[in-house]
């Protein structure tokens, strides 16, 4: 009797538990076979708070246009190139896929739209509390003859984005401490024959010819040369720049020894207030419209003849 009692325990136990794993195995992975050849554009770019902007000012941007030219391959515009590159795409498990230099989890696969979560890994485990950012594509047929719009409309920064970065700005323009980086970087135009200014542009990855448009607004580098100055000198630094213009010294780009630090940032400061106060046109840092204040790096040469 007791035998049987147990007997009868375990089949309770192990039907729905086998029944459970069934049907997590047969979970189907997602395909592309029935979406071949759909040209898509990337629409939203999201985090999964609904946001499409950081704290820092980082700004994810939709710019994808791709098709799947089969189940196994991708292509991908690059606006580098100016055409569609090839990519494959290797799957691990579930909806796991890695292509494009990136893992992904297809969240969402129809004629109309691919959602996908961008996949953080570390030594090939997944870290999910990293995995917060979504990718929404429509097929272009949907966006022309359904919504009746195109990409770049719907590509437009949200309300709650907007009303995000006002915050943002007005917390930056209130306290140094919390300066961002600006979708819209500092623009500097000198004023005199004597300064010459330059802005440096980020450049191509050598091996993949990809370039980071975000490392432009992120890290706005600029280039001075001074002609006539009072003696030779040549000083990397960062400032930041307020919501009116006015720059600030905020530290050295290279490390210096602590004996040399007072008197070398006594100088900086007064390039700042002799040269670069006088002779540059300084235009704040704005993202959406609203500026704000933001953080520059500088290399500073001057020449005395």
């Amino acid at each position: 009797m007791k035998f049987s009692y147990l007997v009868l325990l375990l089949l309770v136990i192990i039907i729905p538990s086998c029944s459970y794993i069934q049907k997590i195995n047969e979970e189907p992975v997602p395909t592309f076979t029935a979406i071949k050849g759909i040209k898509y554009s990337e629409v939203h770019r999201r985090f999964d708070n609904g946001l499409s902007f950081a704290e820092s000012g980082f700004q994810l941007q939709p710019e994808w246009e791709i098709y799947f030219s089969a189940d196994d391959s991708v292509k991908i515009y690059s606006p580098e190139r100016q055409k569609y590159m090839p990519y494959r795409i290797f799957h691990s498990h579930k909806a796991l896929f890695h292509f494009a230099r990136d893992w992904f989890r297809v969240k969402h696969v129809s004629k109309d739209s691919v959602i996908l979560q961008v996949m953080k890994l570390e030594s090939r485990v997944v870290k999910e509390e990293l995995s917060n950012v979504y990718m929404t594509l429509y097929s272009q047929d949907y966006i022309r003859k359904v919504l009746k719009t195109s990409p770049e409309k719907l590509r437009k920064p949200s309300s709650e984005d907007s009303l995000f970065v006002k915050y943002r700005a007005i917390q930056a323009n209130s306290d140094p401490d919390s300066a961002f980086a600006a979708r819209n970087p500092v623009v500097l135009k000198s004023r005199s024959k004597i300064l010459n200014v330059e802005k440096v542009e980020p450049t191509a990855d050598p091996y993949l010819g990809y370039i980071s448009r975000s490392e432009g607004y992120l890290y706005p580098e600029y280039k001075i040369h001074i002609d006539k100055a009072y003696q030779d000198f040549r000083y990397s630094f960062q400032v930041i720049v307020d919501h009116n213009g006015k720059m600030t010294f905020k530290g050295f780009l290279i490390g210096v020894m602590p004996e040399f630090l007072e008197t070398k940032t006594k100088v900086v400061k007064g390039i700042i207030d002799v040269y670069l106060k006088n002779l540059l046109e300084v235009t704040p840092g704005n993202t959406l419209g609203y500026p704000h204040s933001s953080v520059i790096s500088l290399n500073v040469v001057g020449k005395k003849k």
